[in-house]
């Protein structure tokens, strides 16, 4: 096995300022592209799908000719982790990543934190002469679909 050398600065509140401020910057451009989309694309908000700022999952949404899919990104998670609803016009995807159960035990420290873990919801409007009957869903590589 081939050991790892990880740099770990003599204190780990050194880069802080600097992950500090390109999260920020991060946020700033995710709000901004967000916004275009709106914008740029205002009948995505007619096919009742609300672009939010910071929204998890990412998902993309596909018309074919046949369905409308929804692919949700999901690295990490496992299918039993995961929750459907379909309610009042809504499809809803939620989940709980184990992995927060270990950060309430004091688990291990981390330099760089980016991969989500922790409780998601996320809702879509769906048109009323959705096929119920046909509504599939799987999981596969971290994409649920």
């Amino acid at each position: 096995m081939t050991r790892l050398s990880i740099f770990r600065p003599r204190n780990s509140h050194e880069l802080k300022p600097f992950f500090d401020e390109r999260d920020a910057f991060i946020r700033s451009f995710d709000s901004m592209f967000d916004d275009m989309l709106n914008t740029t694309f205002p009948t995505i908000k007619d096919m009742g799908v609300s672009v939010t700022k910071g929204a998890y999952p990412k998902v993309n949404i596909v018309s074919h000719d046949d369905k409308v899919e929804i692919v949700a990104e999901l690295a990490g998670f496992s299918k039993k982790d995961i929750n459907l609803e379909i309610e009042e016009g809504l499809l809803t995807i939620s989940g709980k990543s184990p992995s927060c159960a270990d950060d309430d035990k004091g688990g291990p420290t981390y330099y760089l934190r980016e991969l989500k873990r922790s409780s998601f919801k996320r809702s879509f409007k769906i048109n009323d002469n959705l096929d119920m009957e046909n509504v599939v869903a799987g999981f596969s590589n971290g994409l649920l679909t």
